[in-house]
């Protein structure tokens, strides 16, 4: 019944000539109705049709010898017709289909689902979303409904034009309405969809706390027993996901929440799923350079902190330099420092004015120098002189291996900035990033020109960007296993089971470790297969780990774990408490202080590389 509901709603919404046609289909469908009843009593249909279109035709008086029942048959054709053709009641009968029309174009329409993909907000990722879903066969015939709190006759419309496909665009049912709003919620039959995405609008001032409030309502509304509902929520502000990464899961919930934050999804996947980042050989240096300070490029340069690690070199104990550019960098670069006040108090960093002596940090004493990434802020322009000579004397340093990422706010900065570089970067190959929130065209042109060297396009609107986070956390699902497995009583039967269960906390930590893996792979130059493995010598496997440990440290300083001073690390009678009461972490040390115990959680990683990319199972 809901099925047909919307199919006459959404023909009813299509205007007037569609309406009138309804009512003309009722009408000629009535009179074939009362032609196949008079056939009882002989009645031609040419004497139906005149008392039809003519009631006042009825005769007052019964003719002699007349049955009461054709009598009656005879009203009943004058009071049908009365009624469907009278024009009056088509007035009626108009205004009635007028508000069923605007009501469904205005999405105040509401309709019982089951097993349907729900998203809630109508932000920049609602198409890419759309796309996908129409593409992957999993959603086939799956009704979706999406939720939005601005003008939905312009977000379809928008939509519409962007998919062209109008035979999908009817299984897409338009709401309208607020997100953190329970009888929203419940509207919508969010405790019977299948997959829910909490995506907000764009350029709202409260984006993440409407989305927070969305969630806790959700929650409420999909409690109890039953199937366990996927729920991914986007945030905008790394400081929202700060503060849930000291919360824990919620185990009333039918929900099995993934919170991500967009940027940091599209810097992954660009950092971790493509060659972009070059691996620095013997000797040498990987320096990232970004240009920009927006949340863009805070989420390139925190993604890349925790996965370029690099086997260890006494000359060069610090391997991976990320580097900011931009005018008036210090403002920007003191926020970055105190929403990472934990790794940066650890960290080698440095101000750079050109022309000026540069601002050194060096790790606190009493912690101990054990990080290998170190930090720059350089405050000018790429266009600049000063800049620009940078940029060169680093592509001909043979002790460094350069990648450059530009995140400016705007499309169009991006694409004049890294289309007006030294001529030589282009010759020389450097992978160049350029971010674009929209439309791409540009860019791909100049790499069909073969005019501006290495070039690579990134951003959350490119077709290809898993938009529904599908494969966000697959082997991340391993990483978390293979602990489990080990150290978990009792043991999860299953990667789905364990992973229910984790924090989101420890579900970044193990989507962090799997990211890591195929640039650890590159840098030790070995394939991801059993053999490969088995192979490997007790020095490499040792170092491997180690590596892994390294990785680890940055990713939990980046989560807000805080380190121990050198003093007090040894004494481990209360781990537990400084971990889960004052985030404290004795484990954030170098990993000649590891006892084995903790160090065999690494080799456990490194040792299982085939099963977490390719599932391929030994465990």
């Amino acid at each position: 019944m809901s099925s047909l509901k919307r199919r006459i709603d959404r023909i009813l919404s299509q205007g007037e000539g569609r309406q009138l046609a309804w009512l003309a289909g009722i009408a000629v469908t009535l009179f074939l109705v009362l032609v196949l009843v008079g056939s009882i009593w002989a009645l031609k249909w040419t004497e139906i049709l005149n008392l039809y279109l003519d009631p006042g035709s009825y005769p007052l008086e019964a003719k002699s010898g007349s049955q009461d029942s054709l009598n009656f048959f005879s009203l009943l054709i004058a009071f049908g017709g009365i009624l469907v053709l009278n024009a009056l009641t088509v007035s009626a009968f108009s205004n009635v289909f007028d508000n069923i029309s605007e009501k469904c174009r205005k999405g105040e329409r509401r309709y019982r689902l089951k097993g349907h993909v729900l998203i809630l907000g109508g932000g920049q990722q609602l198409t890419g979303m759309l796309r996908e879903l129409r593409d992957n066969r999993a959603f086939d015939g799956k009704d979706i409904a999406v939720m939005t709190s601005s003008d939905v006759e312009a977000l379809r419309e928008e939509v519409e034009t962007a998919l062209g496909d109008p035979a999908f665009c009817k299984r897409i049912i338009w709401y309208r309405g607020e997100r953190d709003n329970r009888d929203e919620l419940e509207s919508a039959c969010a405790a019977a969809a299948a997959c829910i995405y909490i995506i907000g609008e764009d350029g709202e001032e409260v984006h993440d706390s409407a989305s927070v409030a969305a969630l806790g309502h959700l929650q409420a509304v999909c409690s109890g027993e039953g199937a366990s509902i996927p729920c991914y929520m986007t945030l905008n502000m790394h400081s929202s996901l700060d503060v849930f990464e000291y919360l824990g899961n919620d185990a009333g919930s039918r929900l099995d929440v993934e919170i991500i934050n967009t940027n940091d999804y599209v810097a992954e996947q660009l950092l971790v799923d493509t060659g972009f980042l070059p691996v620095p050989g013997e000797g040498q240096t990987l320096h990232i350079v970004i240009a920009g300070t927006t949340s863009m490029a805070r989420s390139v340069a925190t993604a890349a902190a925790q996965i370029c690690h690099f086997p260890l070199d006494p000359a060069l104990p610090r391997r991976t330099l990320i580097t900011f550019i931009d005018a008036g960098i210090k403002e920007e670069a003191d926020i970055f420092i105190a929403n990472h006040q934990s790794l940066l108090e650890l960290s080698h960093y440095r101000f750079v004015t050109p022309g000026s002596e540069p601002e050194q940090h060096l790790p606190d004493p009493a912690y101990g120098d054990f990080l290998d990434v170190e930090w720059e802020f350089i405050d000018g322009r790429t266009s600049s002189p000063a800049v620009r000579e940078m940029l060169v004397r680093w592509a001909e340093d043979p002790a460094q291996k350069l990648a450059l990422l530009f995140c400016f706010s705007r499309d169009d900065a991006n694409v004049s900035a890294s289309l007006h570089l030294p001529k030589l970067l282009y010759d020389a190959g450097i992978p160049i990033g350029v971010y674009q929130r929209g439309r791409d065209e540009i860019i791909r042109k100049a790499i069909e020109s073969g005019q501006f060297g290495n070039l690579t396009v990134f951003g959350e609107a490119l077709e290809g960007s898993d938009a529904l986070f599908l494969n966000r956390s697959l082997i991340g699902k391993r990483v978390n296993f293979l602990y489990a497995l080990k150290y978990n009583n009792p043991r999860p039967s299953s990667e789905e089971e364990a992973w229910s269960k984790l924090s989101y906390a420890h579900k970044i930590s193990s989507i962090a470790s799997a990211n890591s893996i195929p640039v650890k792979l590159r840098a030790f130059g070995i394939e991801p297969t059993w053999s490969a493995i088995n192979a490997l010598d007790a020095d490499t496997l040792a170092s491997l780990s180690e590596v892994e440990h390294r990785r680890w440290m940055l990713s939990a300083l980046l989560m807000g774990y805080r380190a121990a001073p050198l003093a007090k690390r040894s004494d481990r009678s209360d781990f537990k408490r400084l971990k889960n009461e004052k985030f404290i972490h004795l484990d954030i040390a170098p990993f000649s202080e590891l006892d084995p115990t903790e160090a065999g959680k690494d080799t456990t990683i490194v040792s299982n590389i085939p099963y977490i990319l390719n599932g391929d199972s030994k465990i």
